[in-house]
């Protein structure tokens, strides 16, 4: 038996995610403070640029039609990643049987996590430039950011497994 435990397999028709106690209690925990920021009835200028990757622009250039776009869609797109998290608090932990549907949806919460420590971090959104800030290469911030991934990683290839 090797040492590497894989947190998310594919198991007969479903997926089966894997996670250690204090890992699931950090899942929960950083998806409780995402949700807390998505539903601020009057969030300051630092929640809302930590917010800013979860809703990008759809018109660059035209503020009038962006503006509409948000008044649209923000509450849609506020409702999804909501609801995704509730997916997730039933998913993790307890090593729990689960379909391709709550899978994405963790997905989508792992990727929002990373998408707003991505502002902390200051991680360019250029894609000749993906590199995380040197300054904070030793952070706390840093370390979350690359398990993440990780996990964000081990879903795709589950997903993508036979």
């Amino acid at each position: 038996m090797g040492i590497f435990r894989r947190p998310v397999r594919r198991s007969g028709s479903g997926f089966v995610i894997d996670l250690r106690d204090e890992e699931t209690a950090l899942l929960r925990r950083l998806i409780g403070q995402v949700r807390a920021l998505l539903t601020d009835d009057a969030p300051d200028a630092e929640a809302r640029a930590l917010l800013a990757r979860l809703f990008p622009a759809a018109y660059l250039d035209n503020d009038e039609m962006e503006a509409e776009y948000q008044r649209l869609m923000r509450d849609e797109l506020v409702q999804s990643k909501l609801a995704a998290f509730d997916i997730v608090d039933e998913a993790v932990g307890g090593g729990a049987h689960i379909d391709e549907g709550q899978l994405l949806a963790v997905m989508q919460s792992i990727n929002s996590i990373r998408l707003v420590l991505g502002v902390i971090l200051d991680v360019s959104d250029d894609p000749e430039h993906l590199e995380v800030n040197e300054r904070f290469e030793d952070s706390p911030e840093y370390h979350l950011y690359g398990y993440l991934s990780g996990l964000l990683d081990a879903c795709v290839r589950a997903h993508s497994s036979d």
